[in-house]
């Protein structure tokens, strides 16, 4: 193609599906594509072609899997999931079968809601408990409580928990004895600087 029959615009852009304009409304006037003797317009066709570069894609795709639970998703044992969830669910209810016995909500949003904080809390309390933060124990706790609430049955899990707590704790208090033992501290220097700090 000519230089002189061409046009090229670089531009930058987010494409997004619910974007229904996109693109340079001003880049060619009609008048110029349709002129006789120097336009773009040959032989009655105009020839539009398009280069699309990708910089850099940001998130990930994950079209098909919210297609899919808008649209009804995988039903495991009343609750809609995803098919990357099915296994993990059906472990859930093979391992604790009354797990959702008092489970009463009919709101398919919320029911699923309520089943991915709970897969969630499941996937963070099989971590190794000196990777958990504090906050992340406190945030498990409150998560165990409301969906506790809303009727799952979940007596092992809050076991699980305060086992995680106690072990977390322990580790804690033995990193306190650790840095007190580094620091060649007794209970002398404890009161000296209990003193040191009143004064």
């Amino acid at each position: 193609m000519s230089e002189k029959l061409s046009k090229q615009e670089v531009a930058r852009g987010w494409f997004y599906p619910r974007s229904l304009t996109f693109g340079s409304q001003a880049m060619l006037p009609l008048t110029e594509l349709l002129d006789v003797d120097g336009g773009f317009l040959v032989s009655g066709q105009v020839k539009i072609v398009a280069e699309v570069g990708l910089l850099e894609v940001v998130g990930k795709s994950d079209v098909l899997e919210e297609t899919l639970l808008v649209n009804g998703g995988i039903n495991v044992n009343g609750f809609q999931v995803l098919p990357s969830q099915v296994e993990s669910v059906n472990n859930l209810f093979k391992n604790h079968p009354d797990i959702a016995s008092n489970f009463r909500l009919e709101n398919t949003h919320l029911r699923t809601t309520y089943l991915n904080s709970l897969l969630c809390l499941t996937e963070l309390l099989c971590q190794s408990p000196h990777k958990l933060s504090n906050v992340d124990l406190s945030n498990a706790h409150c998560t165990l409580t409301c969906v506790t609430k809303a009727g799952f049955k979940l007596d092992w899990l809050e076991k699980k928990l305060k086992e995680v707590g106690k072990t977390r704790m322990q580790q804690l208090e033995q990193n306190l004895k650790d840095l007190k033992k580094s620091l060649c501290w007794s209970s002398d220097d404890e009161d000296d600087l209990s003193r040191s700090v009143k004064t």
